[in-house]
């Protein structure tokens, strides 16, 4: 246990907001009202606002920082998180990740429903997989873009590399890009509403597995080829598709599919894998909540294996889950 003295001070992060549009409590009110009665207590407060914060997320190492102190936040002794729940669901997602981060770092925080929320975007599905050794692609992300922009220049991160929207589906707003500063030229696409995630760019062979996953299986595979035209591989961007059975996957791609529909407790779902293929390595891309069942490719196939997977379930009614 620290000691209390002046040299060796308890930082409590206080994390949330500088201005509410409803005019409620914020994390700097609370912070500056909270600050005399922790120093009282020998702790010292520091404020973070989630607009301040970057994370970065890769099977090496996980950090989420502020970007005008510098600190870490596994460098707190404790944390209070706030005006993360609302209608803006990248904030949800946000204080998913941090608690996982948090936990992961042995820092006490409240409230610790935020580790018990939904995944609502790519940024808290990566941290869970790297925690779930499960191999991603680098991810760097920010609320604010000139902090991505620094953070990206400051540790070189490779070119050409993924800038996408974190919420998006079916290969909306996904581009390539060859330089960090082409940033700039999505910023009015980027916001809270439609937050932008940079990931390292997969070295595959034009394609990626779509994992259809029902009763936390996997039903059946459908490889999906682009249309080479873009690095999409989407069938909504032009791409072909056929049917892989899950026995001609590797073992890797195919643990991938059973840990993430397991961590993410997504029982159905329709999970994205791509080969790197200069290694056969498998990289987990994003597991959709709800995947395109009765629309898309294979929908027959789809349903079936849904229908039976309900009925199956239907005949264990009143068994403890």
């Amino acid at each position: 246990m620290k000691s209390t003295s002046n040299a060796d001070q308890y930082t409590i992060a206080v994390i949330g907001r500088s201005f509410h549009p409803d005019g409620k409590e914020t994390a700097a009110l609370l912070a500056s009202s909270l600050e005399p009665f922790l120093l009282e207590r020998g702790a010292q407060v520091l404020p973070i606002m989630l607009k301040d914060l970057v994370f970065d997320i890769s099977n090496e190492a996980v950090h989420i920082f502020d970007a005008v102190s510098g600190k870490d936040l596994a460098e707190m002794d404790a944390v209070l998180m706030t005006n993360w729940f609302s209608h803006v669901s990248i904030r949800k997602d946000m204080a998913l990740a941090i608690a996982r981060y948090l936990e992961r770092k042995f820092v006490p925080y409240m409230n610790t429903e935020a580790g018990h929320s939904r995944s609502t975007s790519k940024l808290s599905q990566m941290i869970i997989a790297a925690y779930e050794s499960v191999c991603i692609p680098r991810t760097v992300f920010s609320l604010s873009l000139s902090h991505t922009i620094e953070y990206m220049k400051k540790v070189g991160f490779k070119t050409p590399f993924i800038f996408k929207d974190a919420q998006a589906s079916r290969g909306n707003g996904n581009y390539k890009l060859d330089s960090i500063n082409a940033i700039l030229e999505h910023t009015e696409e980027h916001s809270e509403k439609t937050p932008f995630i940079a990931q390292e760019l997969i070295e595959s062979d034009g394609s990626d597995y779509r994992f259809f996953i029902v009763g936390g299986k996997t039903q059946l595979v459908i490889h999906r080829i682009g249309s080479g035209n873009s690095h999409l591989n989407n069938t909504s961007a032009g791409a072909t598709t056929e049917l892989v059975s899950p026995d001609d996957m590797s073992d890797e791609a195919n643990a991938i599919a059973t840990t993430m529909s397991r961590a993410l407790h997504r029982e159905l779902t329709g999970l994205d894998v791509m080969i790197d293929s200069r290694t056969d390595m498998p990289y987990f891309l994003e597991a959709n909540p709800i995947p395109q069942i009765a629309t898309g490719s294979n929908v027959d196939t789809k349903l079936k294996a849904l229908a039976d997977t309900l009925v199956i379930m239907s005949r264990h009614k009143g068994e403890k889950l």
